[in-house]
């Protein structure tokens, strides 16, 4: 097994660093996120026609036909730069959606204007009160073919850019998956703004018309549901290990430039000590980033009974890595390092929430448990 990246992903990694590095520096991130909109529609556009959100869908459906290991490449480039638009919601949940459970023609319909940059979508699943269980909503189906949606969604990511919902609902049947236009009457988005400058949305529907997803209820829906958030937590873990990076990368270089006493802090053993073991504890991250996204690649059909457990694993080490890096990181940058003018502290915040995202550590850890983790306890036998 190679694990090296192709040529056609590094080309891709290097277009898009170049693009990032161009146009989507510190004050120009810090300009999108505290407009009004709080992302660039012009970002959007140039990421589409650089093909990044035809990446993973078929080409019979305009999109690229390439694989989640692509989708990997544009996560940690948009982790390097803290990339504000919503492409996560767009084309890894509701599109992803859209291409797991959708019929032919709802893949057809749809899938074009999301891999052309044209259709933005959210996936609203999250509920007041639920905390993370999106299994079992509230919100309530009524009716058949033209149903009608009502109840609440809470920390719906990109909710305020996009044109159409997928949304989780109970039908007569159990777990169902709907469409839901973003105008249509008795739609209510209410925009928010997260810790690390992204934006969600609260959304209420009052008998909302809405068509349903594919065919699939019950189990497969679930089934549907958690793959989909498997593949949104690798993206995640690639986003994490790109925010990692540059975050070391500045702390070193504030090591090196700042000085107390006539000397930089970096000769300090110390921090010095404290720096590598960051770098270390980078690398295993990579590792296990990597691991999630051979998870994915691996399982093109969704019919792995190793996934879900694989990328729990690797959420797992990301998520304490990405603590420990953003916390040493602050800590190391000393007050400076709180401001708002300052990028580390951006790249901290960002950190902090891609844990709590789709997850809580403590849910992590109990269901990881009850999947068997992720060694077998003979493999720690040294008798």
């Amino acid at each position: 097994m190679d694990l090296e990246l192709t040529d056609v992903q590094q080309e891709l990694g290097a277009t898009l660093g170049r693009l990032l590095k161009g146009k989507y520096d510190a004050e120009s991130r810090e300009a999108i996120r505290t407009s009004d909109a709080g992302w660039s529609e012009d970002m959007w556009n140039q990421f589409a026609e650089l093909g990044l959100m035809s990446l993973p869908f078929a080409e019979e459906h305009g999109g690229a036909g390439m694989t989640f290991a692509e989708v990997a490449v544009v996560m940690e480039a948009f982790g390097r730069a803290l990339v504000l638009e919503p492409y996560l919601p767009t084309v890894i949940l509701g599109g992803g959606l859209v291409d797991i459970a959708g019929t032919d023609e709802q893949k057809s319909e749809i899938l074009p204007g999301v891999a052309a940059g044209e259709t933005r979508m959210a996936f609203a699943a999250q509920e007041p009160g639920s905390f993370y269980d999106v299994t079992a909503p509230q919100t309530k189906a009524v009716g058949s073919g033209q149903v009608q949606i009502s109840g609440e969604k809470s920390n719906v990511v990109g909710g305020a850019q996009a044109h159409t919902f997928v949304v989780t609902a109970q039908s007569e049947q159990g777990l169902a998956l709907y469409l839901v236009q973003a105008d249509a009457q008795g739609v209510t988005v209410d925009q928010r703004t997260q810790a690390d400058g992204l934006s969600s949305a609260h959304v209420t529907f009052d008998s909302a018309p809405a068509t349903q997803l594919g065919t699939v209820v019950g189990q497969d829906a679930q089934d549907a549901v958690q793959r989909v958030l498997d593949i949104a937590n690798a993206a995640l873990a690639s986003e994490a290990v790109g925010a990692m990076e540059v975050s070391l990368m500045m702390t070193a270089e504030y090591l090196k430039t700042r000085e107390q006493f006539g000397a930089p802090i970096g000769v300090n053993q110390v921090l010095q000590h404290r720096a590598s073991d960051l770098y270390a504890a980078l690398e295993f991250a990579k590792s296990m980033a990597l691991y999630a996204k051979l998870a994915i690649t691996q399982d093109p059909d969704g019919t792995s009974e190793t996934r879900h457990r694989d990328v729990l694993a690797a959420k797992y080490v990301i998520d304490d890595t990405a603590r420990l890096i953003s916390q040493e990181a602050i800590q190391m940058h000393g007050g400076i390092g709180m401001t708002m003018e300052y990028p580390i502290g951006h790249y901290a915040k960002r950190l902090t929430v891609i844990p709590r995202t789709f997850d809580s550590k403590e849910e992590v850890t109990r269901e990881l448990s009850a999947l068997g983790g992720l060694i077998k306890p003979e493999a720690a036998d040294l008798k």
